[in-house]
């Protein structure tokens, strides 16, 4: 049933791709069934199924922001074009309440041969504004796109950036209730991102509805009330964006990992492994947590500090297998799950010393915990044969929130904003005495 506090209902829907090896297999489709029906023979089918989607339902509160995330080909932006009607499903019905405007493939709807201007008249037209109203949007809109003189040059002539300029400013410009983005904003730089977000948050705050396709799990986290995890057209999860998105980090996991165990993704099972507090585990069970503990400077546990303090983070982990090149890491997570810190053994460029199979090993992180008041969690990994920064061949194991710690204010701490104190020093000088 479709309340009235629903903005978008997604029931049962289903969409199936005919895919067609040969042109003229497209031509016996159209012809032959029909042929063989009149003669009363079997109907053969010239094409291969793809299914995108399979019984996807989602339902969308008003002012909620919904996050779609999963790997490529996962049917994500099928599901969206089906959403936004420029795509019919096989089956399953979608309902939306409130004008909708949509930023899906960059450049979708645009004509190149049109300048900046002209696209945003006929874009406007298609939101169901009039051309007063376009006209009187149009400095706003050139305004935040900020493309220069390019805005009265052909579309054809802009970079992929310009073109996510002038498509965001116009979807955002014409009071849309639900407001659809595609991956958006991967191509603009951080200036403009930064408008962006702050147009989302603007949005968001008036009572609008977002649904918010991307890779970045901080950035869904930041933005989404609610997340959905697709894999191979289903869905696989759907709830709080910390939750969903280390299911779907575990799903990445599994994707890359080449070693010889399979990697399997798990919530708070207790015979995952031998430390239960985790929120999600990602393993292969070559590796295993058997000890964490948060030490003060005089290595006493705790389970709050005062800022800018020494704290060690120590865990202890028992190798199941020979471990070549092993990798050691640590991640910091605020309480919606956002990663504030994170790096390794391998990333601090530490020897990667040899661990036989069967060994138990503890591993010690040391440093100032600079982070401002606020509850912070730990997640911990172990990996083996890295081949870049912070990505390895084998994911051994990756648990999240294996344990959380409350952090209050130094009362000699500086008064400052943001996430950490960098702990300036500063001198104010006469601007003459300064220069001799």
């Amino acid at each position: 049933m479709f309340s009235e506090n629903t903005a978008i209902q997604v029931e049962g829907l289903t969409k199936r791709f005919e895919v067609y090896e040969r042109p003229v297999d497209q031509l016996k489709q159209f012809v032959l069934p029909r042929i063989q029906r009149m003669a009363g023979l079997g109907e053969r089918q010239y094409f291969k199924e793809f299914w995108a989607l399979k019984d996807i339902s989602l339902e969308v509160a008003k002012g909620e922001s919904c996050g779609l995330v999963g790997l490529n080909g996962s049917g994500k932006s099928t599901l969206l074009q089906i959403i936004t009607g420029t795509l019919a499903p096989t089956s399953g019905t979608v309902t939306t309440r409130g004008k909708v405007s949509a930023l899906l493939e960059l450049g979708s709807g645009f004509n190149p041969e049109f300048t900046g201007r002209e696209n945003v008249f006929m874009s406007g037209a298609l939101f169901g504004a009039s051309q007063q109203r376009v006209a009187e949007e149009m400095e706003k809109i050139q305004a935040f796109a900020d493309i220069g003189d390019h805005f009265d040059q052909p579309l054809g002539t802009y970079s992929s950036g310009m073109q996510m300029r002038v498509a965001f400013a116009v979807a955002t410009s014409f009071d849309p209730e639900i407001l659809i983005i595609d991956e958006a904003l991967a191509v603009g730089d951080a200036y403009f991102q930064q408008k962006c977000f702050h147009r989302l948050n603007e949005f968001r705050e008036r009572g609008g509805t977002m649904l918010f396709v991307s890779h970045d799990a901080n950035t869904v986290k930041y933005l989404c009330d609610k997340v959905l995890l697709m894999s191979h057209g289903r869905s696989i999860g759907y709830g709080e964006p910390r939750q969903i998105i280390d299911l779907y980090q575990g799903l990445i996991a599994q994707k890359t990992d080449l070693g010889d165990r399979e990697v399997v993704v798990t919530q708070n099972e207790k015979n995952a492994t031998s430390w239960t507090k985790a929120t999600t585990i990602t393993t292969n069970n070559d590796a295993e947590l058997l000890d964490f503990k948060l030490l003060d400077e005089n290595s006493e546990p705790i389970t709050w500090l005062e800022s800018e303090k020494a704290l060690t983070v120590q865990y202890v982990v028992r190798t199941n297998k020979y471990f070549d090149r092993p990798a050691f890491g640590l991640i910091v997570r605020d309480r919606l799950g956002r990663s504030i810190f994170e790096t390794s053994t391998y990333g601090m460029g530490m020897p990667e010393k040899p661990v036989a199979t069967n060994a138990a090993v503890v591993v010690r992180f040391v440093f100032n915990f600079n982070l401002r008041a606020g509850e912070y969690s730990f997640s911990v990994g172990v990996a083996n044969r890295g081949f870049a920064r912070s990505e390895f061949e084998e994911y051994s194991l990756l648990m999240h929130d294996v344990e959380q710690l409350k952090v209050v204010e130094s009362k000699d701490s500086i008064a400052y904003g943001g996430v950490f104190n960098m702990n300036p020093s500063v001198t104010v000088e006469d601007w003459e005495e300064a220069c001799v």
